[in-house]
């Protein structure tokens, strides 16, 4: 029992952590936010040069990670959003919810990011944007939509090893 306790409270704050993660994300001014995508993207091109041989110089690499920002900076929301799914499905486990709690764990994830995209009409050069709520809601989804099919497989495969 004790061992159940400490497990439910080991969960809940990992939410809270994964939240004010993205929170801190979501405060930075639009000029830190693009330049910390702006780095990853230029990263991510570089290596491709790297491991596929090409032969681009540096501007040529700062004009395809102009080109590739957009996409890196989605993903990113994704996969925020995505882990703390995950995170708060892993809570209503712990609290023995076992019933809808992967539409529970989206629609809390959904209701955050609707809070995070209100929060960001107070952030200097950001915007609060249904579209990214959707985005961050659709990495959410896949996330626990990957989780449902693993288990899924993972109930059937204990099930054929009774037979």
């Amino acid at each position: 029992m004790k061992r159940k306790r400490v497990w439910r409270i080991v969960s809940v704050a990992l939410i809270v952590v994964w939240a004010v993660v993205i929170f801190s994300f979501s405060a930075q001014p639009d000029t830190e936010s693009s330049e910390i995508s702006g780095h990853v993207s230029y990263r991510i091109v570089k290596m491709w040069n790297q491991v596929f041989g090409w032969k681009h110089s540096g501007p040529e690499l700062e004009q395809m990670a102009q080109k590739i920002e957009y996409p890196v900076r989605k993903a990113a929301h994704m996969s925020e959003y995505a882990v703390l799914a995950l995170l708060i499905f892993q809570a209503l486990t712990a609290f023995d919810r076992k019933k809808n709690r992967g539409c529970m764990a989206l629609g809390i994830t959904a209701a955050y990011a609707a809070t995070d995209e209100f929060h960001q009409l107070f952030v200097p050069g950001r915007a609060g944007r249904v579209t990214d709520v959707l985005i961050d809601s659709a990495g959410a989804f896949l996330a626990l939509l990957a989780i449902h099919i693993i288990l899924y497989y993972h109930k059937s495969e204990i099930r054929n090893r009774k037979r």
